[in-house]
């Protein structure tokens, strides 16, 4: 069974969950004796990920010279031998009959309209809609993906769906508080917030709540979207003095920022997996969030979720942690939900079902 990778994913975004399940992905492949090839590789690359892959020791294969700001848009337009199995980074598949299609499918936020606006929301949609169609297998990264997959394509045939979650990767993790760490903290108690602003993150709400709570509490805002005059201003006069904002922050930065926060408060209104909660419970940070979508899938029992969100219900659930069996107990819970998540366990399972697939299809 040869195996074909298609690595587009990596000019999408410099760094990002998609293109980290994908660096993942690969690199627990190339630790088996799987036979692998890649498509689109760019030992060059820009993004985080692909920096650190090593393609020495595989076939590389150019399939265009169509510039991948197009080509990611196209079905694979490199010929296959026979029998292969392809597995496209984002959305990708091809056109062969004689192959096995593996899509994995993140999120449905385009369909739902909350992401990005015409042209492009419509050319997810198609596309994802023309994966959909020609795949063999789909892999959904949540339950509630898949919900939605048979929600928006009542035709799918649920047979070739399976679920398989992503995993928590082993950078995060409770630290000895002990030992002063290397970084210069933000001022205690603060509450975290991770990524973009945008959309459906929600961050508005993320700034009210901090309105709502006691002086004492700061508020951190790390990694995201570059910042505009015009934004900080908002904020410094939402919350004066009170927020701290690191733009680039490395992994083992953001396993101390988890370790040392009051809480993670993750107010997005939708998520296909969410990495951010099962980070922090992973190094033993709370998590305040949202009861939607795939969040309560990820955090379990052990999140302080809230179903109608809004700055005071979120304020209610922080000031629970002043209990400090109650903190304890809740940060316990986390930890023991975010060994549920690991990345042997979903590449195992990706590997089960190429050969599931491929005895679907080919076997007599």
């Amino acid at each position: 069974m040869q195996i074909y990778l298609d690595n587009i994913v990596f000019t999408i975004q410099r760094a990002g969950g998609v293109s980290m399940y994908w660096y993942e992905l690969l690199k627990g492949l190339c630790n088996t004796d799987l036979s692998l090839n890649f498509l689109n590789a760019d030992p060059h690359s820009e993004n985080l990920f692909e920096q650190q892959l090593d393609y020495s020791p595989y076939p590389c294969i150019r399939e265009s010279r169509i510039p991948s700001k197009y080509l990611r848009y196209l079905p694979l337009r490199y010929t296959l031998p026979s029998s292969a199995v392809f597995h496209g980074g984002y959305l990708r598949v091809s056109p062969q009959k004689d192959i096995v299609n593996i899509l994995t499918l993140h999120d449905f936020a385009h369909e739902r309209r909350m992401a990005t606006r015409f042209p492009r929301g419509l050319a997810n949609i198609r596309q994802k809609a023309y994966g959909i169609r020609h795949a063999d297998g789909i892999i959904c990264i949540s339950e509630s993906t898949r919900k939605e997959l048979l929600y928006f394509y009542p035709k799918t045939d649920p047979e070739k769906v399976r679920v398989i979650h992503h995993g928590i990767a082993d950078f995060f993790y409770p630290l000895n508080k002990q030992q002063q760490p290397d970084f210069a903290l933000p001022p205690s108690p603060y509450i975290l917030y991770i990524g973009v602003r945008g959309h459906y993150k929600n961050f508005d709400q993320a700034v009210a709540t901090l309105q709502l709570l006691p002086a004492q509490y700061q508020l951190v805002i790390a990694g995201g979207e570059p910042w505009h005059p015009k934004d900080r201003e908002v904020l410094e006069q939402a919350i004066p003095g009170r927020y701290h904002i690191l733009r680039d922050v490395s992994s083992s930065t953001l396993n101390i920022l988890y370790n040392y926060a009051w809480c993670l408060l993750y107010p997005s209104s939708y998520e296909g997996f969410g990495f951010p909660p099962g980070e922090a419970m992973k190094a033993g940070c709370p998590v305040v969030a949202t009861y939607t979508t795939s969040i309560p899938e990820v955090t379990g029992t052990a999140g302080l979720l809230v179903k109608n969100p809004s700055p005071a219900a979120f304020a209610e659930k922080i000031q629970l942690l002043e209990d400090r069996h109650f903190r304890d107990t809740i940060i316990q819970a986390g930890y023991t939900r975010s060994q549920f998540f690991t990345w042997d366990k979903s590449i195992q399972e990706t590997i089960g079902f190429y050969k599931h697939c491929w005895n679907t299809k080919f076997s007599l």
